[in-house]
């Protein structure tokens, strides 16, 4: 099941959804390519083309891949980073933005050219580490999710600190985010709008 609007809490946005690169279909594309050279050549020698019935169980293979790569799902949206994966049954991995302690990258060489590497997550929970690997466009999914965790913290300390702390100091901090191009400046606009409203 592809993650819904369904699957979201009252009042949570989504904020992105990302997948593994297309690359994690290479091995069983390549399968199919040397299966069919193999049962054509096989047909050919033979005279009987009833070999040529064989191919369907490649074929299978590609098919459920095909399906567990889309089924396979990173979702950020403005309260948790989720990792939603399974073609008959379903399993998930939830992670709070206020959980997560660190967020990191690794791509290769290969990575950088095409555009895919691994995001790990480092929680204050029982799971410890988790890391999504394959990610098509890794570094803009770990800036996202830093950005959107910096606009969580920032968001529960205006609703949690605004007596120890005025609405311009708060200003001020969203100031500085967008000039560090963690939020953008239209999430700093609606944000320093909201503050504005409060006062």
């Amino acid at each position: 099941m592809s993650f819904t609007k369904e699957q979201l809490l009252p009042g949570e946005t989504l904020i992105l959804l990302a997948r593994q690169h297309a690359l994690v279909l290479f091995r069983p594309i390549l399968l199919n390519v040397i299966a069919l050279a193999i049962l054509i050549g096989i047909a050919y020698v033979s005279q009987k083309t009833w070999f040529m019935a064989f191919f369907v169980i490649p074929l299978i293979y590609l098919l459920w891949e095909f399906l567990a790569w889309h089924r396979r799902e990173y979702i950020l949206t403005d309260r948790r980073v989720v990792k939603q994966e399974g073609v008959l049954s379903t399993s998930s991995f939830d992670a709070p933005l206020d959980k997560i302690n660190n967020v990191f990258h690794n791509q290769s060489f290969m990575g950088r050219l095409l555009k895919y590497g691994d995001v790990g997550l480092e929680t204050a929970s029982e799971q410890g580490t988790t890391v999504f690997d394959f990610l098509s466009h890794p570094l803009d999914f770990k800036n996202a999710v830093v950005a959107q965790r910096e606009t969580y913290k920032l968001d529960s300390n205006a609703a949690g600190t605004a007596s120890h702390r005025s609405i311009p100091q708060l200003i001020d901090e969203l100031a500085s985010l967008r000039d560090r191009q963690i939020i953008t400046e239209s999430e700093f606009q609606e944000k320093k709008q909201a503050l504005l409203e409060k006062m």
